[in-house]
């Protein structure tokens, strides 16, 4: 399928639909060496509109191949988000069929389709729905896990602001068990959507990620995503926090609804819609609208808040930015240590005001402010950030920028900090300037120390 390179805003190195809609990635598998990707996609528009599930596959998370679409909308509704994997008698995708009452009401069941062993032929179930609506209005997002301990399947549904979670032999027949949610977390007008379910090690055992997606009041305003770190006994999730401790997987404005890869024996690979509710449906943008963030790698890690999830773009990705640098495309690395640069401020596209400052304070504490302007008549689309980490004082903190024609990746601190962030610049190929702010200095004034794209 052809794409239009040429278009202003379409990045290089992540992955958009050839023309269309795009929003939560689906279905993630990793099957005969073949990464694939699904896709809430409209084909015919760029606006939200009757979801179809888009299909993509890769060899490397770099360079992706749009297929046909997988699934398309039947009596039952249009398909909503859901998941894949691989079952004994093949691969099973897992998705909400989305439909109105007749006063209008959302109406969701849960379906499911049987992929042909070359994952190019969708077959919907003729037993659809495989789990009816129990008189919820939101009913979604069927996130599919093999649970070891019990020998038994796992679907995790959104209940509005709680997860549910269901069990069965057969993945046909589901059993209700428990939901998780109530008084954890962040609350607030938005529902909470897309959840998602890993098994990590940490130290002498493992502790189990539970994901989850709440429409508004994150961070910056509008969407974003929070995760738990606990455990799971194949009935019920356990939080290790404290009720009320919300941990963000990303702290910037365009990170939502991120899927991991069905991949056994393989490290956990997620993606993520790389966009906001608040201001999705007007990105300026012509054939397409709507993009995947980088695959990152999870793992968990002990920090000076906590136990915390770490995110690492893998090397196929890192490398490819280091081999095809371009302008508007390239990575940038550096710390910030006692024996060099400790604050610091980034400006992109050639623009002077920043977008980025990073300060280490006294006391181990490092300071964050991510910036963005109004642009393009984009409500809720100006943005400006603060949040603080502790890290060691004695310790360097790496510092890694991902920055694609418009889409920005910030992962500092060896992963556990990222942000992630649009923008629509006069010049999206414009340069990067690296500007340190000595503490003798008065604050503020500029000391540019490097400029330009750079990788390594």
């Amino acid at each position: 399928m052809t794409i239009d390179m040429q278009e202003t805003y379409r990045p290089k190195l992540h992955f958009t639909p050839a023309k269309g809609w795009m929003n939560d990635p689906n279905g993630l598998i990793r099957k005969d060496g073949l990464w694939h990707l699904f896709f809430q996609h409209d084909p015919d528009s760029i606006t939200h509109g009757p979801m179809h599930w888009g299909h993509a596959v890769s060899r490397d998370l770099v360079d992706w191949e749009q297929r046909p679409v997988a699934l398309r909308p039947d009596t039952l509704g249009t398909c909503f988000s859901g998941s894949a994997v691989q079952g004994p008698d093949g691969v099973r995708l897992f998705y909400t069929a989305h439909s109105l009452t007749k006063e209008g009401r959302d109406f969701q069941v849960q379906c499911m389709a049987r992929a042909d062993d070359a994952m190019s032929v969708f077959r919907t179930d003729p037993g659809n729905p495989i789990l009816c609506n129990p008189g919820r209005e939101v009913f979604r997002d069927p996130k599919v896990i093999w649970h070891e301990g019990t020998a038994r399947w796992v679907m995790l549904l959104t209940e509005g602001q709680s997860i549910a979670f269901y069990a069965s032999d057969d993945m046909t027949r589901w059993e209700y068990l428990t939901s998780f949610g109530t008084c954890h977390g962040q609350h607030g007008r938005g529902v909470w959507e897309c959840p998602d379910l890993l098994e990590l090690p940490f130290e002498d055992g493992m502790k189990w990620v539970l994901i989850v997606s709440i429409s508004e009041d994150a961070p910056g305003g509008g969407s974003g995503t929070q995760y738990f770190v606990g455990q799971f006994d194949g009935r019920r999730f356990t939080n290790d926090h404290a009720p009320d401790q919300v941990l963000w997987l990303d702290m910037g404005r365009d990170f939502y609804a991120p899927q991991s890869f069905f991949d056994p024996g393989g490290a956990p690979v997620l993606m993520a819609w790389a966009s906001n509710w608040s201001y999705a449906r007007q990105t300026p943008t012509r054939a397409f609208r709507g993009a995947a963030s980088l695959p990152r790698e999870l793992s968990l890690t002990r920090t000076p808040d906590g136990v915390r999830l770490a995110q690492k773009v893998p090397e196929t990705v890192t490398r490819a930015f280091a081999l095809r640098r371009d302008r508007g495309t390239f990575c940038h690395r550096f710390v910030l240590d006692r024996n060099g640069a400790r604050d610091v401020s980034i400006a992109l596209f050639g623009e002077a005001a920043p977008h980025y400052r990073l300060t280490r304070l006294p006391g181990g504490c490092v300071r964050v402010t991510a910036t963005r302007a109004e642009g393009h008549d984009l409500p809720g689309f100006a943005h400006e950030v603060t949040t603080e980490l502790l890290w060691p004082e004695d310790q360097p903190l790496s510092v890694e920028l991902y920055v694609d024609r418009g889409m920005v990746e910030l992962l500092l601190a060896d992963g556990t900090v990222s942000l992630t962030n649009l923008h629509f610049p006069a010049m999206p190929e414009g340069p990067l300037t690296l500007t340190h702010h000595p503490h003798t200095r008065t604050p503020g004034a500029p000391h540019p120390i490097a400029k330009g794209g750079q990788n390594g």
